[in-house]
């Protein structure tokens, strides 16, 4: 009896002693603060909104603010297009220095943007795109992709050829992979249980969901970042995952088990960047570094101590990178190389 009771305090005294290292790492998060950076995390007031009906019955959301060369925005999963805001801001331009039309998009059942009859999957996402460039009517437009964007626009570029050759002059990967860094057996099983989860939402029975809330909420997404990240852009992701759907959040996840495009990028002849920070967690280093090495018009650019969230935490370097895949585009020798 005497070592149950030593146990069952020894587990008590644990539980306590990390829920007060929860409190503590979560008020120093909060207490990180940057004066330039952290406005750039609000949406313009000023941008244009755009709901455009897809095939299938989806209502397609996105938002745009300025003039130029098309910019289109795919954030990652769990997330929404106002993640971008950074984008947003800086840009569309300024006196003497051309921008861009920013255009960020809520991809299906994130955001303001519904599923429709076609549900959720990569396949069903790059048709959304070739829609929106479609029905923006964009031409010679960059498309940026961010993680489960990233994966959205390899997918279009494989499966929308005749859109990708029509309206898109280039692209960028930021921060995504070319397919699931699962071990095989870890996502043989991944997709086995992914399959039971989907019957079982086609059912009407939900399926269960680790809720989290308060400081643990917080400190989850500060995992997506590199060195010392401001408190209100983690707190951006935290807003973007706690707003989504329940069955929405599930059901993405699991559209991304079968992501392999590696036999297709090759044939992606566009000028082409590649950016991931060196802190990236969710989708590394090499995952980058391969998707380089298949793109035959491809730069490489690895950022030291950023996360996984390049967008937030660099958004002046994202900048300067589509600036310069913009003048590589515009270049005579860039169309010719």
């Amino acid at each position: 009896m005497r070592n149950v009771t030593k146990a069952l305090f020894g587990a008590a005294g644990a539980v306590a002693a990390a829920a007060v290292a929860e409190k503590a790492a979560a008020r120093r998060l909060r207490q990180r603060v940057d004066p330039e950076l952290d406005p750039l995390f609000r949406v313009p007031d000023d941008v244009v909104h755009h709901r455009i009906a897809a095939a299938d019955g989806a209502t397609l959301h996105a938002i745009e603010r300025g003039e130029g060369r098309p910019l289109v925005l795919l954030h990652g999963v769990t997330l929404a297009a106002a993640i971008w805001s950074p984008q947003l801001r800086q840009l569309t331009g300024e006196p003497g220095r051309p921008g861009f039309r920013v255009i960020a998009c809520d991809l299906r059942g994130h955001g303001e943007s519904t599923a429709g009859t076609d549900g959720w999957g990569l396949p069903v996402l790059a048709r959304d795109l070739a829609t929106v460039l479609r029905e923006l009517d964009l031409h010679d437009a960059i498309v940026a992709g961010h993680s489960m964007g990233g994966m959205t626009l390899m997918q279009f570029c494989a499966d929308e050829a005749e859109a990708l050759h029509e309206r898109v002059a280039g692209v960028a990967f930021v921060a995504t992979a070319a397919h699931s860094p699962l071990h095989p057996r870890v996502l043989d099983r991944a997709k086995v249980l992914g399959a039971k989860a989907i019957d079982r939402l086609d059912e009407g029975r939900p399926y269960p969901q680790l809720k989290l809330g308060g400081d643990l909420s917080l400190l989850v997404c500060r995992v997506a970042f590199g060195k010392e990240p401001t408190a209100a852009a983690v707190a951006q992701v935290r807003d973007c995952v706690e707003a989504m759907d329940p069955e929405s959040f599930q059901r993405s996840w699991i559209g991304l088990l079968d992501h392999d495009v590696r036999e297709t990028l090759s044939h992606v002849g566009i000028p082409a960047d590649i950016v991931v920070g060196s802190r990236d967690l969710l989708t590394p280093v090499s995952a980058a570094r391969t998707i380089a090495k298949l793109l035959p018009d491809a730069e490489f650019h690895l950022l030291p101590g950023c996360g996984h969230q390049v967008m937030q935490e660099r958004p002046a370097e994202l900048g300067r990178i589509l600036r310069s895949l913009a003048a590589r585009i515009e270049a005579p020798t860039a169309r010719t190389a």
